[in-house]
């Protein structure tokens, strides 16, 4: 199969959609498939032409969006993609999320009849995400059930099926579209790298080993408003008050960085917690960074399947979350501990608990270890493989997404329109072709 993963935030950007997605694509390859990926266009990305096992990248140019950092406006269109579908003879359209990117694939590929599908990672129904575009907190809660109408309904109006990593997150989409057959899938990992018989690589070189110990906490991830890392740094300041001595790394960038810096200093904790900046996913775990910690933390209450809280675990390190249903779906209560989602003074007390219960933790840092087939992204790969043969049956069936026959037939099969395929790739070929000519002349000026 040629299946064409859609993103609408790809490099230079990073997060846990990216990771999960690159090693589900990586697994398919292996498995005998063509992988693309549908990528905004950046500067960065020019001279890149695929990735990992041979993924195809698609570099889409559209208008900068100030939406979220990363995104670009591209025409929600069929006509815009139509030829590129048709060009690389995709089967079968894997969207990650819902905005621009994904409805303009989805529109091409309902005038082409092909299958489409997408994956429920983000809950951008979350009042924190929408205040990315909004910059209110009370349009943000006003929107909240607004984003289901005129964001998810267009979206999934024209998919043919839906996965979510979260049980919990299924429950929900199927309540807002009955009609749609909705999937329970897990996000997945290379459970290799967490092989204890690897060779053990150096500390990045942004951690000293002083700061490691069994009175340090970590956490890896963006670093957007959405992670509630404020909430946790407030839970820290009061931990100090008990154990000066407590430590915090945090890895990431984001765009609450510079909000959560300023942060630091209003609470006086700089001497204790250590913001290393962008740390490459394979030194992380190659070095055993989790293990050498005394606990992973998150505040968020808006995690879907939150890929460091899985590599977390698969490497042996206990939790702090929420006490929300999202996490109790990832994070068993033999394998960490659950605050009152927001507070403060509840997570710090979570905190104080860790650092003075070492028997209870080394347990359940032993527990965390069982969570490493449930995440194998070969099995995932697998479960993704007859999900899309299942769309392809749908698709010899006859089944149709809303006026999904109307455009199909109206495309390929109407005579008036009789060699647009023809003169479609032709005109993408002319457009790659001077793409690729330019390309050279930029490579021979530098």
């Amino acid at each position: 199969m040629r299946i064409a993963f859609g993103f609408d935030i790809f490099y230079p950007e990073t997060n846990g959609v990216i990771t999960s997605t690159l090693n589900l694509a990586n697994n398919l390859i292996l498995r005998g498939h063509k992988v693309y990926f549908f990528v905004p266009y950046h500067k960065s990305l020019q001279h890149l032409e695929t990735i990992g096992n041979g993924i195809k990248l698609v570099k889409i140019k559209g208008m900068p969006s100030y939406i979220y950092k990363g995104m670009r406006n591209i025409p929600v269109s069929g006509w815009y993609m139509y030829p590129y579908l048709l060009r690389y003879k995709i089967d079968i359209i894997h969207n990650t999320s819902p905005w621009l990117m994904g409805m303009s694939l989805n529109h091409a590929a309902r005038r082409l009849h092909i299958p489409s599908i997408a994956t429920h990672h983000t809950l951008i129904d979350n009042p924190i995400y929408i205040k990315y575009a909004l910059k209110s907190d009370a349009l943000s809660y006003a929107a909240q059930d607004a984003i289901w109408t005129v964001v998810f309904a267009p979206f999934y109006n024209l998919t043919w099926m839906a996965t979510a990593p979260n049980k919990a997150t299924c429950r929900q989409v199927q309540e807002r579209f009955p009609g749609l057959d909705v999937r329970y899938v897990s996000n997945g990992i290379d459970i290799s790298k967490f092989d204890e018989n690897n060779p053990i690589k150096p500390l990045p070189k942004q951690i000293d080993e002083s700061w490691l110990g069994d009175k340090t906490f970590l956490y890896v991830g963006r670093l957007g408003y959405e992670k509630a890392i404020d909430v946790a740094f407030d839970a820290f300041q009061l931990l100090l008050e008990r154990i000066p001595d407590a430590k915090f790394i945090i890895i990431g960038r984001g765009p609450a960085e510079e909000m959560l810096k300023r942060q630091i200093k209003k609470l006086s904790i700089e001497n204790n917690v250590l913001m290393t900046g962008l740390i490459p996913n394979d030194e992380i775990i190659g070095s055993r960074l989790f293990s050498k910690v005394a606990a992973f933390v998150t505040a968020s209450l808006s995690e879907n399947q939150a890929i460091t809280v899985i590599e977390s675990l698969c490497s042996g390190c206990p939790v702090i979350c929420a006490d929300v249903e999202n996490m109790h779906n990832l994070v068993d209560e033999s394998q960490g501990w659950f605050f009152e989602g927001g507070s403060a003074e509840d997570l710090s007390k979570k905190m104080e608990y860790v650092l003075t219960h070492s028997e209870e933790r080394d347990e359940k840092a032993l527990a965390t270890k069982k969570s490493l087939p449930l995440f194998d992204g070969k099995n995932v790969a697998a479960q993704f493989e007859r999900i899309y043969l299942d769309l392809l049956a749908m698709k010899r069936g006859g089944f149709y997404v809303k006026k999904g026959r109307e455009k199909a037939e109206k495309y390929l099969y109407n005579p008036k329109k009789k060699g647009y395929k023809e003169r479609a790739q032709r005109k993408l070929d002319r457009k790659l072709k001077k793409e690729e000519k330019n390309s050279k002349r930029k490579k021979g000026d530098n």
